[in-house]
């Protein structure tokens, strides 16, 4: 009896390979809005009035099969053959798919012991799996396949190598810049989320050359981000390199952009600053302690874990960082210019500058953090921008800034300090009196014990001995804490190389308000 399911399943196969040739032949027809997707029957089935039809549309959210009468498909002895039936289980699979998005993928969950597969592999009860376009589906023995199925909604413009599409299921955009697009992409085994950050290795774009998109800058980047592991940098889970382009997997970040929870708030406060800036120095510290200048730190290279105030800040895009030795020293022009450190300008391609660099855009970001407002732009016409940089002469509003605290104050002028020798350090900024708060370094440990339930390991290179060992000291308690409170992440737009934005400069909108051009000049 067994030899005749296997004879059956042969037949069943060469019929759904003729099926997908002549699926590819003709034209696509025309989808309706509600069907996005469809179950191409195989001759497993009798035919008869469920199964008289060659293919089922999917327009529910929600498909089961099984021998429950409340499933979706009802697998009964006049459908079925009376052996295959015997293992079927009353409700043997189920496949979903969120249409509050477009390009969400199909989710089959295999619910039976008895063993759902795709493609020839068993999901396994309770585990999931993407469905993607002409997959096939068994039950109770890889041979007997059920469905082929046709993914409607499937972005066809998507052209990625095999070693990409076996593996990943591409769905939307998350954001676009000069050097590539990022994309939402799911793992098909695990069904987790993560960002595909696709470069284009061609060096023309829109009929010019591209220097960001040169191979030796690409494996640049790459190689940087392989070679980093901090909880508050964004983590690379793999790397693939075409002929055409790398794809690079990176951690998805949930809860959007730095630059998108400021423009939303208009400035934060001050406890809110402080919460993220000092995750971002520790994250800067670890890079300059693996040799590495970012050179490019601004709000929009900085990603939120959630959309909560608790979350985990992570930096991203290497494109512009350098790896350089102890005695070395950089020379390129690069970097975004509102955030570039007088020495750059200074350089100009020529002379040398060092990783002093990332704490002065670090005190741009502090700034625009405190008040919502850019402390240098091309649109205070009174001074040239890169004048405002070169002598530090940063546009000071008393009314934003009345109600941030001296030592705050303090600490960004030290950061805006146009002398490198006299710029505050990375250390001193931990150790500034404006950083401590133990609430704040509790909440941070949480985080990070979080993250390290998560993935395995944690090294807080970045921080310092004092650090590690409060951290390494945290309570037994918090950990629980934080197991029972994990936050749901819900899905939101993240990108790693953005659209270009703009932060609002300052506009004063009170006559009486003064307005002060300062230029730092000393600790103070």
């Amino acid at each position: 009896m067994y030899d005749e399911f296997v004879n059956d399943c042969e037949n069943t196969q060469t019929q759904t390979q003729n099926s997908q040739v002549e699926w590819s032949q003709n034209t696509i027809p025309s989808i309706i809005p509600n069907i996005w997707g469809r179950l191409y029957t195989t001759n497993i089935w009798k035919k008869n009035d469920t199964t008289k039809a060659d293919y089922c549309d999917l327009m529910q959210s929600e498909f089961t099969l099984g021998r429950a009468l409340s499933c979706s498909f009802i697998v009964k002895k006049d459908n079925i053959k009376d052996n295959i039936i015997k293992n079927v289980s009353k409700q043997h699979f189920v496949i979903k798919r969120d249409m509050t998005e477009p390009l969400n993928p199909a989710i089959i969950t295999d619910l039976s012991y008895n063993g759902t597969y795709i493609n020839g592999t068993i999901i396994g009860k309770g585990n999931s799996r993407v469905l993607d376009d002409n997959d096939e589906i068994a039950i109770t023995h890889p041979v007997i396949k059920v469905f082929l199925f046709k993914d409607l909604k499937k972005n066809e413009q998507d052209k990625v190598p095999k070693e990409v599409s076996q593996k990943y299921y591409i769905s939307r955009v998350l954001g676009q810049g000069a050097c590539g697009v990022v994309k939402l992409v799911y793992d098909k085994e695990k069904c987790t989320k993560h960002a595909m950050k696709i470069i284009r290795k061609c060096r023309l774009t829109n009929g010019q050359i591209n220097h960001l998109n040169e191979p030796v800058k690409i494996m640049n980047e790459v190689n940087i981000l392989k070679a980093l592991r901090h909880p508050c940098i964004i983590a690379t889970e793999q790397v693939i390199d075409s002929k055409e382009a790398v794809y690079i997997i990176l951690e998805l970040m949930q809860g959007g952009e730095l630059f998108d929870r400021i423009t939303k708030q208009g400035q934060l406060t001050e406890s809110l600053t402080k919460f993220f800036f000092k995750q971002i120095v520790m994250a800067v510290k670890y890079l300059h302690s693996q040799g590495i200048t970012h050179r490019d730190l601004k709000p929009e290279n900085v990603l939120l874990e959630s959309k909560d105030d608790d979350t985990l800040v992570k930096i991203t895009d290497f494109g512009l960082s350098k790896f350089v030795g102890e005695d070395s020293f950089m020379k390129t022009m690069c970097g975004t210019p509102i955030y570039l450190a007088p020495e750059v300008l200074r350089a100009n391609g020529q002379k040398c500058y060092g990783p002093e660099v990332d704490v002065w855009s670090l005190g741009v970001i502090f700034f625009v953090c405190l008040v919502g407002y850019l402390p240098f732009s091309q649109e205070y016409k009174e001074v040239s921008l890169s004048e405002q940089i070169l002598s530090g002469r940063y546009r000071y509003s008393h009314s934003h800034w009345r109600g941030i605290s001296l030592q705050a104050k303090l600490l960004m002028k030290r950061m805006l300090t146009v002398n490198v020798q006299r710029r505050i350090t990375l250390d001193q900024i931990l150790n500034h009196p404006w950083m401590q708060d133990a609430e704040i370094d509790l909440k941070i440990n949480i985080l990070l014990s979080e993250s390290k339930m998560k993935n395995g390991t944690l090294t807080l290179t970045g921080s310092s001995d004092e650090e590690n060992k409060d951290h390494n000291n945290c309570t037994t308690a918090v950990v629980r804490l934080v197991a029972a409170n994990k936050r749901v992440l819900s899905d939101s737009r993240n990108s790693s190389e953005p659209v270009p934005k703009k932060l609002k400069v300052f506009c004063s909108g009170d006559k009486n308000d003064s307005i002060s051009t300062n230029s730092v000049t000393s600790e103070e």
